[in-house]
């Protein structure tokens, strides 16, 4: 039988420890970044920024680990440098986006839009691109993706 004490020790730590996993990402930035649609190397691991409208936005170099960016538009933006490992940008308007040297490790890009986007140097190992739109965006190896590149590029 586990003693008042231990169980209330467990009860505190798994408290924090749930959450530390629902505020991962600095509020400041979210606001800043929500603002005036810059923020560079900021943080914004796990942030949820589903059906929004961030044409243009700046976000080099920050870490977006785990984002949320579902059905949003971000046309025009630049990710370069950034870490979007394990994001979800499922149906996610990204014509245009500048992605060079980012990581998409393990990211959802299911029926994401990258025409034209520069993926050059990017990070893609287990990437998911089932039906992706990838014409005239330039590849990871800097090759343009041609007409009827669909979930992969034909170079």
């Amino acid at each position: 039988m586990i003693s008042n004490q231990v169980y209330w020790n467990l009860i505190v730590v798994f408290t924090l420890l749930g959450t530390n996993e629902i505020v991962a990402f600095d509020k400041g930035h979210l606001e800043i970044f929500k603002k005036d649609k810059i923020c560079e190397e900021c943080g914004l691991t796990k942030a949820k920024l589903s059906k929004m409208e961030l044409q243009g936005s700046n976000l080099r170099g920050s870490n977006l680990f785990r984002a949320n960016f579902y059905k949003s538009d971000l046309t025009g933006a630049n990710l370069s440098e950034t870490n979007l490992g394990r994001s979800n940008m499922k149906r996610t308007n990204l014509q245009g986006v500048n992605l060079k040297g980012a990581d998409l490790t393990r990211a959802d890009l299911r029926e994401a839009v990258l025409f034209e986007a520069n993926l050059t140097g990017a990070l893609l190992e287990d990437t998911k691109l089932i039906g992706t739109a990838l014409k005239g965006a330039v590849w990871t190896n800097g090759q343009i993706c041609k007409e009827g590149s669909l979930g992969k590029c034909i170079q």
